[in-house]
């Protein structure tokens, strides 16, 4: 129990960090500096296996952290429309949550709604 004050500031930092940089990179100006710098890189006799080495470790650490940025999107986005559907009436409070469910459960969800209407 004494370690999760340190991890929830661990966790806030790689989240920081995440965004920061999966934000950073995305930036048009950034991918055209990635490319001149690559074909640079080649121009003066930089090594290829150097060059694909940086480039696949980097493309797969920023495919990570957009993943991680996404998912923190995605959860968010589905707490509000679960509050929304929390808050009318007439709606049905089980499909609140509903993606945490198997496929099954979300099929038998639709079909309920599918035979009401």
């Amino acid at each position: 129990m004494r370690f999760r004050p340190m991890l929830s500031l661990i966790r806030r930092a790689g989240d920081t960090i995440s965004t920061t940089v999966a934000t950073f990179a995305g930036h048009p100006l950034v991918q055209a500096a990635v490319l001149v710098g690559s074909v640079a890189w080649l121009l003066l006799r930089g090594s290829e296996a150097a060059l694909a080495s940086a480039m696949t470790i980097g493309g797969f650490v920023l495919t990570q952290m957009v993943l991680n940025q996404q998912r923190r999107r995605e959860n968010a986005l589905h707490l509000k429309i679960d509050e929304i559907l929390l808050a009318m009436h007439g709606t049905r409070n089980e499909v609140a949550g509903v993606e945490r469910e198997a496929e099954e459960e979300i099929e038998r969800l639709r079909a309920g709604r599918d035979a009401e209407a």
